[in-house]
């Protein structure tokens, strides 16, 4: 799994535009990091990705958090037991 993880990741962070990448379970442990991703910020998404899950739980597909600043956004979502977290910049 970790190859594929590790392939996944490197494929996302080539994307125009993309800043970071961090993959964490869904305890808040961190499972991978690309760019300048702040490894301590695993806990916190996976936090909030579990709580946007509740929100609607109603759905079958997880929603996507984006948190959004001057600096640039997060995207955050779940698949499985994983969140991942994309730091773009503007």
């Amino acid at each position: 799994m970790e190859k594929s993880l590790e392939k996944h990741m490197d494929e996302t962070f080539k994307l125009p535009g993309v800043a970071a990448v961090l993959c964490t379970d869904r305890h808040g442990l961190c499972l991978g990091a690309k760019g300048s991703a702040p490894k301590q910020a695993s806990g916190p998404i996976a936090t909030l990705s579990a709580m946007a899950g509740n929100l609607c739980a109603a759905s079958t597909t997880s929603p996507v958090v984006c948190i959004e600043s001057e600096a640039g956004s997060v995207l955050i979502k779940s698949c499985d037991s994983l969140s991942v977290a994309v730091f773009k910049t503007m």
